[in-house]
């Protein structure tokens, strides 16, 4: 449940912002991210986002994002990103659909179509000519000097980091820190067979990040785990999740992904088992550090149990 203040502070915003009362009875809570608030409005017609948070930097990378943003990949516009108080704020129009995991098989079965062309639009992208890999900053630059540097940086624990303090707490289990060291000395192993690629990463699309309206991906929210580096990340991310969602299994998803990705370029294929291993390890030494500080809100026994399956089955 969104806090109380935070609802005032929303629509004091609005009321700044437009000068005008009447659209503030329309201001409605939406599931927010992780580190933000949400609520959609009402204006002159029109419905809107307001999202609020802490920082700006996810904001930042929804903004960068939408220049790349095309009919087969529709990023919302970002109207304005400003500060209030001690709360940031961005403004976007509101889309409409239903989150792309939770459709039917059905309805899942006549989206592939639509899916398949935006993912071959994010993989498309070429961001060659901005400078460094990795977690995209406010200045829209990549934060590591390589990939291979962004992949490893995972095992730092860093000052503005998000989640303060999950290495201390993840030492109070021994089980857990050394699956993490075994983990983390595998990707060390494996970085060496990732490229150079500069291409979009949206690192998030599950998690009602990607709406569906009428069998045709209608928004692709949330760019705040946007990176620069290997397309081929978000595809692990959906082949580490297919467990969790049985219909993309019914309708071979993963398969049908993969298929797509490996058409689009010879070179695509070059150490493709390698390269997604190592995502599928990246990512859940993320979650694996994320859980340890959340404080046993969330499980990271699951993701270590369904890495040591997609080990297992390496080779």
């Amino acid at each position: 449940m969104l806090k109380p203040e935070l609802t005032t502070i929303a629509e004091s915003i609005l009321k700044q912002y437009y000068q005008f009362d009447e659209f503030v009875e329309t201001l409605v809570p939406l599931k927010g991210g992780e580190w933000s608030a949400a609520y959609k409005y009402r204006f002159d017609g029109y419905d809107y986002v307001i999202r609020l948070s802490n920082v700006n930097d996810n904001f930042y990378r929804d903004k960068f994002a939408t220049g790349y943003s095309s009919v087969a990949l529709p990023i919302p516009q970002i109207i304005n990103i400003d500060k209030y108080e001690d709360q940031y704020y961005a403004l976007s129009p509101f889309y409409y659909g239903e989150p792309f995991e939770k459709l039917s098989v059905i309805n899942l079965d006549k989206t592939i179509s639509s899916f398949i062309k935006m993912m071959t639009a994010l993989q498309s992208t070429n961001l060659n000519s901005i400078r460094g890999y990795g977690t995209i900053t406010n200045t829209g630059l990549g934060a590591f000097n390589s990939w291979n540097d962004a992949l490893l940086d995972v095992n730092k624990e860093r000052s503005d980091s998000l989640i303060p303090g999950w290495k201390s707490i993840l030492r109070k289990d021994i089980r857990a820190l050394s699956k993490y060291n075994l983990f983390y000395q595998q990707l060390d192993d494996l970085v060496s067979f990732c490229p150079k690629s500069k291409g979009l990463i949206h690192g998030d699309l599950l998690y009602q990040n990607l709406l569906v309206d009428n069998a045709k991906i209608s928004a692709v929210l949330d760019w705040g785990c946007a990176m620069i580096g290997d397309p081929l990340y978000d595809i692990a991310i959906f082949s580490f999740f297919e467990p969790w969602y049985p219909a993309f299994s019914q309708v071979k998803l993963i398969d049908k992904m993969i298929q797509s990705y490996l058409a689009q370029s010879p070179d695509n294929s070059t150490n493709f088992k390698e390269r997604m291993l190592a995502y599928q390890i990246h990512l859940t030494l993320g979650n694996i550090a994320y859980c340890a500080y959340s404080l046993g809100e969330h499980d990271y026994n699951q993701h270590i149990k369904r890495l040591e399956a997609v080990i297992e089955n390496f080779g």
